[in-house]
């Protein structure tokens, strides 16, 4: 296992990156990359819970529970709380337990498809390595097919196929964490036709392999006081444009080539993982606003006001209705052939849908709680100059036993993860993460028993007699 040095270290591998319109030569010398690297990593800490982050494994060795392939309930609960408590750049390791999802379809097309996701997920397992997963292409006319776009590339796609591989050339967008990963596994972004064989292709790439370069694009512009901003002040992932310019995929790079029919079945495999990290991250930011929404009422004198109260107990049952939803992910879980346990996916979106369609009205009934002083609060700089601290101490006062700091701080938090830099970040990743509402309604949809309700009905309604 790495250390957080190593890792540091790993990625000075000449990878082409780009942030706020600047060439970027050392990753781990770059300002604006500091944050979101610290974050990337903290996750090699694995002295920091040993018990979480680490496991006995057959060799009577402790390894690495990022790695682990999870063959009960209990280990896909620690490895679902694992996720939790880690960075993006680490928990988009999903990516690689969505091929060994994929691994026994992959099989019956082309075993060497099988074979090669195996060898990806123990390179990364005994390299320690970190992995983002490309789905989503820049699409162009969202009305027209890939072959019908007035650019070709707007897709990406196979431009040339030799006996040793392939080259592949367009763009993956929405990357996040993408400049601090070491690996990129690519999938299509949608099911594929007759024609589109050059499409329907599905890889791994090291991040820094030639023709590649990442268009980074920051939350944040400079450093933030995490006074002000106490979670994007310490909390901060680049989103990436990935552009592919005729970059080479080695033979045994390939997971799909050609065959379109299993396109959308592949990239609906990693939707499974990366929705499940999406409610279990919906889980923990509901429990954030709960407390934040008693602390307010109890900072400001009004928490036994029978209006707060109910406020407060939407976002309660929004809460433990995701964590049911994350609850029976778990319990209902399946397995594959080869004995992998993974969440239940019906489960997986109906809590999905239900955090992402109500989201926006916990966050109005927090901002209700709060006032326009979430936004209109003075910042530490002027909490911390003599000739203001008097006045915000005088005027900010509410009771004894909340002091003016804690009250700055808290009001903070809340601004910072609904309404300022966080919150935005959250408002799209809760919608957009893992597929949009319309993409949890047809999965939705389609898992549903639909033969046994309408032969439910049919027998109700006298039909079948």
């Amino acid at each position: 296992m790495k250390t957080p040095d190593e890792y540091r270290e790993s990625l000075r591998d000449g990878r082409v990156l780009y942030l706020r319109g600047r060439r970027v030569e050392d990753i781990t010398l770059e300002p604006g990359f500091a944050v979101p690297l610290a974050n990337g990593a903290a996750d090699y800490d694995y002295d920091a819970d040993p018990d979480l982050r680490t496991y006995i494994g057959e060799s009577g060795e402790r390894e690495n529970r990022l790695f682990q392939i999870p063959r009960s309930e209990e280990e896909l609960a620690l490895r679902v709380e694992l996720m939790r408590t880690m960075s993006p750049v680490s928990a988009s390791v999903g990516a690689l337990f969505a091929l060994l999802n994929a691994e026994e379809l992959l099989a019956e097309v082309n075993p060497d498809y099988a074979r090669n996701v195996r060898a990806l997920y123990e390179r990364c397992r005994d390299e320690d390595l970190r992995i983002a997963q490309l789905v989503t292409d820049p699409k162009g006319d969202r009305s027209r097919k890939p072959l019908e776009q007035d650019d070709p590339d707007l897709y990406l796609h196979v431009v040339e196929r030799r006996d040793d591989g392939i080259v592949v050339r367009g763009a993956k967008m929405h990357i996040t964490g993408a400049a601090l990963v070491h690996e990129f596994i690519v999938l299509p972004t949608r099911g594929m036709g007759p024609g589109e064989e050059d499409y329907a292709v599905a890889f791994a790439v090291p991040a820094n392999a030639p023709g590649i370069k990442i268009i980074n694009r920051d939350s944040v512009s400079e450093p933030l006081s995490t006074f002000d901003y106490p979670v994007s002040g310490a909390h901060q992932m680049p989103e990436g444009l990935v552009v592919f310019d005729d970059v080479f995929v080695p033979n045994d790079r390939i997971f799909l080539l050609g065959e379109q029919r299993l396109a959308a079945k592949l990239t609906r495999k990693l939707g499974l993982w990366e929705r499940v990290l999406g409610l279990a991250g919906m889980v923990d930011r509901a429990r954030l606003l709960v407390g934040a929404a008693q602390l307010l009422a109890d900072y400001n004198g009004i928490g036994k006001a029978s209006h707060v109260m109910d406020k407060i107990t939407d976002l309660i049952f929004y809460a433990e209705t995701l964590d049911m939803a994350l609850q029976s992910a778990i319990h209902n879980y399946k397995t594959t052939p080869s004995g992998m346990v993974y969440p239940d996916g019906k489960s997986i979106n109906l809590g999905k849908y239900y955090g992402a369609s109500n989201y926006h009205l916990m966050v109005r009934n927090i901002h209700d709680l709060c006032g326009a002083i979430v936004l209109t609060l003075p910042t530490e700089a002027d909490y911390r100059n003599p000739e203001l601290t008097g006045d915000l101490e005088k005027y900010l006062h509410t009771h004894d036993g909340v002091t003016v700091e804690e009250r700055m701080r808290l009001y903070n938090l809340v601004r910072d993860i609904t309404a300022d830099t966080r919150g935005g970040w959250d408002m799209v990743t809760t919608l957009q993460s893992g597929g949009g509402l319309a993409a949890q309604k047809i999965l939705t949809y389609r898992g549903f028993d639909m033969d046994g309700a309408k032969a439910l009905a049919r027998r109700q309604a006298g039909l079948d007699d």
